[in-house]
């Protein structure tokens, strides 16, 4: 069972507005990949998580119905060095989320995006580094993303390696799709030891402990989710509140642990499972929630580097 203070203290980290950026991704951006020569250094990543049934709360209507989320996601990039210090990488991702739900509840039966993911990095010395990540593409609610889902989320970041095994991370994510458009960003990386990495922030928080040469254990909290316009004839709206024309904010909090493998040179997998802290689609601008209790959940992920 997820103690009532932990739920508590990721609810409000998230509805706050700043947030810890999980500098997992942040040090996995261009300026930290750092291929050898100039030549590229390419991945492929595939993904599925299925987050289990449970009640689904409506203002004023508690377990009004069930529901449960399966999501996949398909990415690659390519990063090439330009000159020392210089990085620049392309690539795409496709993610979709469907939503099983009790028909009375007023939730998409999709979310899916589809975008490129440009970046850049600069070494400014031999301390500092800014990076720029920007992913236009579509991002809607509904069969099919229409004009109105075109968006270009992205996160501007400063990276300062305090010591060889402490680095630190600030910077702006924007996302105009989501209640917080602009959000101030921050966090850590650190190593106290060889077989030891710990990483503060969202969309991850975690502890890694290197068991041996291509086997790592990991556990902490990671977020899903992202903001999508609204474009699904079929989606109900609640009472005398239309959900046409709008945005939804849907987002998964996690804690769980698993295990990351090298099964070969270039390829990797990944097992998780654990409990969804939080659960929730938000219609901020109609000012509507659905919210879910705790749920377990499993995911599994498959990368190839070359």
């Amino acid at each position: 069972m997820v103690s009532p203070v932990f739920r508590s203290s990721l609810r409000s980290l998230v509805r706050r507005g700043s947030v810890v950026a999980c500098l997992a991704a942040a040090f996995a951006s261009p300026a930290w990949a750092q291929p050898a020569g100039r030549g590229p250094a390419s991945s492929i990543n595939l993904t599925f998580s299925h987050s289990a049934e449970s009640d689904a709360d409506l203002p004023g209507r508690p377990a009004a119905g069930k529901l449960s989320v399966d999501a996949w996601s398909v990415s690659g990039k390519t990063t090439r060095m330009l000159r020392p210090g210089v990085f620049v990488s392309a690539g795409g991702t496709w993610e979709r989320f469907e939503v099983d739900a009790t028909s009375a509840l007023p939730v998409p039966k999709k979310l899916q995006s589809a975008a490129l993911n440009l970046a850049g990095a600069m070494a400014l010395d031999g301390d500092w580094m800014v990076s720029l990540t920007v992913s236009p593409g579509f991002y809607a609610a509904g069969s099919s993303p229409g004009m109105d889902g075109f968006n270009a989320p992205g996160l501007l970041l400063g990276t300062r390696k305090i010591s060889p095994t402490f680095s630190v991370a600030v910077g702006l994510r924007f996302d105009a799709f989501s209640d917080n458009s602009i959000l101030p960003i921050a966090g850590f990386r650190w190593q106290p030891a060889p077989e030891w990495t710990v990483s503060l922030g969202a969309p991850r928080t975690e502890v890694v402990y290197k068991v041996r040469e291509g086997v790592e254990l990991f556990g902490g909290g990671s977020m899903e989710g992202g903001g999508f316009a609204i474009d699904d004839p079929q989606l109900r709206s609640s009472g005398t509140i239309s959900l046409r024309d709008t945005y939804v904010d849907y987002r998964e909090i996690r804690a769980g642990g698993g295990v990351r493998w090298a099964l070969a040179k270039t390829v990797s997998l990944e097992i998780e499972g654990g409990w969804v802290v939080d659960r929730r689609f938000d219609y901020y601008e109609r000012s509507l929630e659905v919210k879910t209790d705790g749920a377990s959940f499993w995911h599994v992920g498959l990368s190839t580097r070359f």
